[in-house]
C-alpha cells in the first residue's frame, strides 16, 4: 500500500508542473490548480513615433491593435510551459486586465507552476522565461523563430522582395520581447502583471533634401548597392544582435514626387533596414535642374553606414550640380 500511495503522489506532482491550466477544460488542466496565482501580463513599447512607409507599431495604441503570440519556458531549459498562447487587449476591461489570452472567442487563464516546483529534469518550474512576438502570425519575410536558453530568441529573414520603397509600403514590421527569470514574486513587485517591452529588431532610414541644394534640383531616387537582405537575429532580453548576414542587392528609394526643396515634398517614406556596421558605402543621387534645362545626372558620395537595431538614420542630402554631401551626424533617434 505504501508503494501505492507514493507512484500516486509522484503521478500527481507530474501533472502540476506539466500543465497549463485553462478555462477552456482541454487536456492542459492541471491537477491542484485550486489556490493558484494567474499569470497575467501587460505590454508595452519603448518610443512612440508616427512614420510612413513600412506598417510599423509606433505606439502602444498601436500595439494593442494586434493579437501577439506569448511563449514561456521553464528557466535554463527549452521546455515550454506556455506554447504559442495569443495575447489580445480588450479595452472594455479594468486597466489592470485589458491584456488577457484568447482562443479567438473567449477568454484563457494560465497559472504559475507551485512555488519551489521542479521539473523532471530538476530545473526550477516555478520560475518562467518568457518570449513575445508581433504580429502573432509572423510576416512572410520572417523564419520560424527558435529559443535556446542560454543565447535568448533567435529568427532569420529574408528582405530580397523589399529592396525597394514600392515594396515597402505593405510591409509589416515584426517585434520581439524577452523577459527572462519571473516568477510570481517578479510579477507581483511589478503590479500584477508581467512587463513585456517589445522591441524594433530592425532599423530604419530616410532621406530629406536640405535647404543648401536650392530650389533648381529634383532628386527622382536614392539607391545604394550592395546591401545585405538576409540575416539572423538574436535577443536574449537584454543585447540584440544580427549576424549571418548574406545575398547582396541594391536599394532604391523613388519618391512619390521627386524631391525638391520648398516644395511639400521633401523628404522620403521611411525605409527599413537589416541593421549592420558596413563602413564606406556608396550613396547615389539622381537628380534634375530644371535650370539646366532638365539636365539629369548621377552624384555619389562615400557613406559611413552603422545600423543599429531599434535606430532610426536620417540623412539629410544637399544636391548641387557638382557635388552630392549627406549629413547624419545630428539625425540618429532611438525608435
Amino acid at each position: 500500500m505504501k508503494i501505492i500511495r507514493h507512484i500516486a503522489m509522484l503521478l500527481t506532482v507530474t501533472l502540476i508542473l506539466t500543465g497549463c491550466s485553462k478555462d477552456d477544460g482541454d487536456s492542459q488542466t492541471a491537477v491542484g490548480e485550486e489556490g493558484r496565482s494567474e499569470i497575467c501580463v501587460k505590454t508595452n513599447l519603448m518610443r512612440m513615433m508616427t512614420k510612413t512607409g513600412p506598417t510599423t507599431v509606433d505606439s502602444n495604441s498601436e500595439l494593442q491593435g494586434y493579437d501577439l503570440k506569448i511563449d514561456a519556458y521553464y528557466h535554463d531549459t527549452e521546455t515550454k510551459y506556455l506554447d504559442g498562447t495569443k495575447l489580445h487587449y480588450d479595452s472594455a476591461e479594468p486597466a489592470a486586465l485589458k491584456w488577457k489570452f484568447w482562443d479567438g472567442s473567449a477568454q484563457l487563464h494560465y497559472y504559475w507552476p507551485f512555488e519551489g516546483s521542479k521539473t523532471a529534469g530538476g530545473a526550477t518550474a516555478s520560475t518562467l522565461d518568457f518570449v513575445g512576438f508581433c504580429p502573432y502570425t509572423k510576416p512572410t519575410y520572417i523564419g520560424d523563430p527558435t529559443y535556446n536558453h542560454s543565447t535568448g530568441v533567435s529568427f532569420s529573414c529574408n528582405l530580397g522582395s523589399y529592396v525597394t520603397n514600392a515594396a515597402q509600403a505593405g510591409m509589416q514590421e515584426f517585434l520581439i520581447a524577452v523577459l527572462n527569470e519571473q516568477t510570481l514574486a517578479t510579477q507581483t513587485d511589478a503590479g500584477g502583471a508581467l512587463p513585456l517591452v517589445f522591441k524594433h529588431p530592425f532599423a530604419l532610414i530616410k532621406f530629406v533634401i536640405a535647404e543648401g541644394s536650392g530650389t533648381h534640383v529634383k532628386v527622382n531616387n536614392i539607391r545604394i548597392d550592395d546591401l545585405y537582405t538576409t540575416a539572423t537575429c538574436t535577443y536574449d532580453g537584454t543585447t540584440m544582435t544580427w549576424d549571418d548576414h548574406d545575398d547582396e542587392a541594391d536599394m532604391t528609394i523613388t519618391p512619390e514626387d521627386p524631391l525638391q526643396y520648398g516644395t511639400s515634398s521633401t523628404e522620403t517614406d521611411y525605409f527599413m533596414v537589416i541593421p549592420k556596421n558596413y563602413g564606406t558605402m556608396t550613396l547615389t543621387v539622381n537628380g534634375t535642374w530644371d535650370d539646366w534645362s532638365n539636365v539629369t545626372k548621377d552624384l555619389s558620395t562615400d557613406v559611413n553606414i552603422d545600423w543599429a537595431p531599434g535606430y532610426i538614420y536620417t540623412y539629410n542630402l544637399t544636391v548641387t550640380p557638382y557635388a552630392l554631401k549627406v549629413d547624419i551626424s545630428k539625425f540618429t533617434e532611438q525608435w
